[in-house]
């Protein structure tokens, strides 16, 4: 029996691939992140002792699990009923962790050790808030070790108290700055960032979006959400951006902007020859919200158009204003004239408020 090893795009866990005793192709997950253990397993598959090899693999290991096994088997249970963006975060967050505590015994782990690893991700230059988000996923991790019952202690005692302000990102794009972007990028390439900026969809969503999501005669679009139950919805279609993309409609099945694998290496380059502060997908969502919000748009709306159930989001993140907004939202002050000098009230050419 021949087999080899690899791991799935965003697996920890390494699978095997073998031919059994009747010449079927099989493959199967062997359970674990270590590369020398997945041998063993595999060496088993195929052999009158796989059926022992199959339990071994998908068996919690009796005591000495790893941080790194802890964390790879919570990310594979994920898959099951989380959405493929949360699973990248999980991914990438959990890959730190292996990274610096991987061989840690769930058994024997520490407070202070978590704190150390705190400590030396901060070092290194994480963000506050990024160093918070891998705490949540070692905790969902330890969590789900303790449901397996390979952990017996309560997870929250091995997490130090971690605070992070969240100061969230506000780079959004001036139509000055648009133009100039797109005028760097191929035909294809503007289709996408057009359809981004006037949709406010997801990366996820916008890679999604096929030509069956676009309704011409309703002037409606299906953007099909994946990150929560609500974020699948039906937004208005911008008239011109119907009109250009009606004149290059092709097959239902067939992406209207397809997906861009180095898109934020790509808008960065593009950025820098057009002499603008870089941007990333989740900037030219970002600036749908603004152009709303700039426009007087109530923040409800845009949040239900972005796809969030409550307006919070909007003001938080995505709702930026600009300077001639603000100072347009300012002209609704009273004038200075009119509070220290009644006489003067009737000069002024600032509006009343109370009137």
């Amino acid at each position: 029996m021949e087999s080899n090893l690899y791991r799935r795009p965003g697996s920890l866990l390494y699978w095997c691939q073998y031919t059994d005793a009747r010449g079927f192709p099989v493959e199967h997950c062997t359970g674990t992140h270590n590369y020398a253990e997945a041998e063993k397993i595999a060496a088993e598959f195929g052999s009158p002792n796989r059926d022992q090899a199959r339990a071994a693999a998908n068996a919690p290991k009796a005591g000495a699990e790893t941080l790194a096994d802890c964390i790879a088997r919570f990310v594979d249970c994920a898959r099951i009923d989380r959405s493929p963006s949360t699973i990248e975060c999980y991914e990438q967050k959990g890959g730190h962790i292996v990274r610096l505590l991987g061989e840690a015994d769930l058994r024997e782990m520490s407070v202070d050790e978590v704190a150390a690893y705190c400590r030396n991700r901060l070092d290194e230059g994480a963000a506050r808030e990024t160093v918070r988000k891998e705490l949540v996923v070692l905790r969902l991790s330890l969590s789900h070790a303790r449901d397996r019952g390979v952990m017996d202690r309560d997870p929250g005692s091995v997490i130090p108290k971690f605070r992070a302000r969240y100061k969230p990102r506000r780079r959004w794009m001036s139509t000055v700055e648009l133009r100039g972007l797109l005028r760097h990028l191929s035909p294809e390439r503007q289709r996408w960032v057009i359809v981004a900026v006037l949709t406010g969809g997801r990366l996820s969503e916008i890679e999604g979006l096929t030509w069956g999501d676009l309704d011409f005669a309703n002037q409606q679009i299906h953007i099909r959400g994946t990150k929560t139950d609500r974020s699948d919805r039906i937004i208005p279609m911008d008239r011109e951006l119907g009109e250009l993309l009606g004149q290059m409609r092709k097959g239902d099945s067939e992406a209207v902007a397809g997906g861009w694998s180095n898109v934020r290496r790509d808008l960065e380059k593009a950025c820098a020859k057009a002499k603008i502060e870089p941007v990333t997908p989740n900037d030219l969502r970002r600036t749908f919200a603004s152009y709303l919000k700039q426009a007087g748009r109530d923040s409800l709306a845009v949040g239900k158009l972005l796809g969030h159930t409550s307006s919070r989001m909007v003001e938080l993140v995505y709702g930026h204003l600009d300077q001639r907004s603000l100072r347009h939202a300012m002209e609704a002050l009273p004038s200075v004239q009119s509070l220290i000098s009644p006489s003067a009230a009737a000069d002024t050419h600032r509006e009343d408020p109370t009137h």
